[in-house]
């Protein structure tokens, strides 16, 4: 008995040494460590088939009264059974994956043992099925308790028990039972004890392997985060220096020898080299809109372990929150901005001065006129300070703002000021940033027309028409004045030249296209400014 016991142990050290060698593979540890997920459940059920297989062929051929150590299990005698550490694969799938996992091993190692034959087919067929339902109900008893760095000695404890199991259904069914008691008499205290030890052994190889994966796990999320501070700060420069910066920070940081960052299939910057092996790093607003990729390249095909997707995972959404924060801060900035340049157009002394001096003059020769400057000119406030709390409007809304802006400049100018609109009532429910068409407006009546020598055209339109394949409200400014260069910051002064960049990028946030303003002027030609709103 304590050399078949030797045997044994020999045997389950194989097994546990092999599911050794498997969890250092990152490949294999995914066939360990089901978790529940139904996709992978037939990849958890495949490994611990066949790992009972092989227990079935490592075990030892015996008699009922004698055994016969061979290197491998091929056919057994009529009279004759295994001593075998099949129960470890079985035990252990029913104590990780529940009843199901249990059951369907157990019946797939029970019916290869009844194949090879023997006086105790049958009951070693029933044996393993009873032991996958015993471990699953086991397992589903104690709340998973089996995946904790506790689980060795109640696992040693279910192996025992499983073992037991079988030696009662030998002695229930195997016939003559004279012969069946005499095997139970001869592996019955071996066997149980070394698969008991067995499936302890297994466990604990398991938490190691989990242990490793949790501190690769942490490694790779104190790398995410510490990659995340860097790249936070660089967010707040310039889009294109913001990329530029962010893909050399990945390059350095990680393992990468290239990080390239991708938009609308585009490379926008670049650091390192191309390989044929890479990870996407998507960069996408809350609302999914995707901004770009960031792509990393690695000299090889890299392990796709979960812990490496998880942190990887981690790192693109942080790059996309950190993105996200800091352009929803910018906007905010610069709709800020756009409402003090808004507030100082009709705060400015002269504007006021002007439209008060028009007001006074009216007050005697046109007293109904005076009262409509005085309400434009409240409507004109009121409609600023209405917009500084909102970051879309409506068309209707605006162009209701604008109105109020040219009739006070009108009053003044008469004659000198011509404004004509084609407006097309079904764009007047679009959406727009604040403060997006009387800027261009104010632009044209300051720098466009000012000393032109000629009555000054407004032209304001608002058409639905057809773009990409659908109808979008197209907005144009026009107007005949001494017109300006391409360049915006070439433009007719500081003031006009910030005022379009504004309007620029708070389109371009909420739009997502590069170029949102379609600018036609030149020298003494006028100028044409339109833009599309969805």
């Amino acid at each position: 008995m304590l050399h078949l016991f030797v045997d044994m142990l020999e045997r389950v050290g194989f097994l546990i040494a092999l599911a050794f060698v498997f969890s250092r593979s990152r490949w294999m540890r995914s066939y360990m460590s089901y978790q529940g997920e139904q996709a992978h459940q037939w990849r958890f059920i495949v490994f611990f088939s066949l790992y009972a297989i092989l227990g079935t062929y490592s075990g030892v051929t015996v008699t009922p009264y004698s055994y016969q150590p061979a290197p491998w299990i091929g056919e057994v005698s009529p009279t004759a059974a295994i001593a075998n550490s099949r129960s470890i694969g079985v035990v252990i799938a029913g104590l990780l994956g529940g009843v199901k996992s249990g059951l369907i091993v157990g019946v797939i190692a029970g019916l290869h043992r009844y194949s090879l034959g023997g006086f105790v087919a049958v009951a070693c067929m029933l044996a393993p099925v009873a032991q996958g339902i015993l471990a699953g109900l086991c397992r589903n008893a104690v709340k998973r308790r089996f995946r904790h760095a506790a689980s060795a000695k109640p696992a040693f404890a279910v192996g025992l028990i499983a073992e037991a199991v079988q030696m009662g259904l030998i002695l229930l069914l195997a016939k003559p039972w004279n012969e069946a008691l005499g095997l139970v008499a001869l592996i019955g205290i071996p066997q149980v004890v070394a698969n008991g030890i067995g499936v302890s052994l297994f466990f604990i190889v398991y938490h190691t392997m989990e242990s490793e994966e949790d501190r690769i796990g942490t490694e790779h999320a104190r790398k995410a985060l510490h990659i995340a501070d860097l790249t936070m700060p660089l967010w707040r420069l310039d889009f294109d220096r913001a990329v530029r910066e962010v893909a050399r920070t990945l390059h350095e940081e990680t393992k990468a020898v290239g990080a390239y960052f991708y938009k609308n299939d585009m490379v926008w910057a670049k650091e390192g080299r191309k390989t044929p092996y890479w990870v996407d790093l998507p960069m996408e607003m809350q609302n999914k809109k995707l901004i770009g990729r960031f792509r990393l390249f690695y000299e090889r095909k890299q392990e796709d372990s979960p812990s490496r997707r998880r942190m990887l995972t981690t790192l693109a959404r942080l790059i996309s929150q950190q993105y996200a924060f800091v352009e929803t801060e910018r906007q905010g900035q610069l709709l800020a901005d756009a409402e003090i340049r808004s507030l100082q157009a009709q705060m400015n002394p002269h504007f006021l001065f002007n439209v008060l001096n028009t007001v006074k003059s009216f007050i005697r020769t046109k007293p109904e006129e005076a009262r409509q400057l005085i309400t434009h000119l409240s409507k004109f406030l009121r409609k600023n300070m209405n917009g500084s709390s909102k970051t879309m409007v409506s068309v209707r809304d605006e162009l209701e703002l604008v109105t109020s802006y040219l009739s006070l400049t009108k009053a003044r100018l008469g004659d000198q000021l011509e404004f004509v609109t084609d407006i097309d009532e079904a764009a007047l429910d679009c959406r727009i940033p604040p403060f997006t068409i009387q800027p261009l407006v104010e632009n044209a009546i300051v720098h466009g027309l000012q000393n032109i020598g000629r009555p000054g055209i407004i032209r304001l339109d608002v058409k639905q028409e057809a773009c990409d394949g659908q109808y979008r409200a197209r907005i144009t400014v026009e107007d005949n004045g001494t017109g300006m260069c391409l360049d915006v910051a070439g433009a007719a002064d500081e003031h006009a030249g910030v005022a379009l960049r504004n309007i620029v990028q708070r389109l371009s946030y909420h739009y997502g296209t590069e170029k949102p303003l379609q600018i036609d002027s030149a020298p003494g030609k006028g100028t044409k400014v339109s833009f599309w709103v969805r």
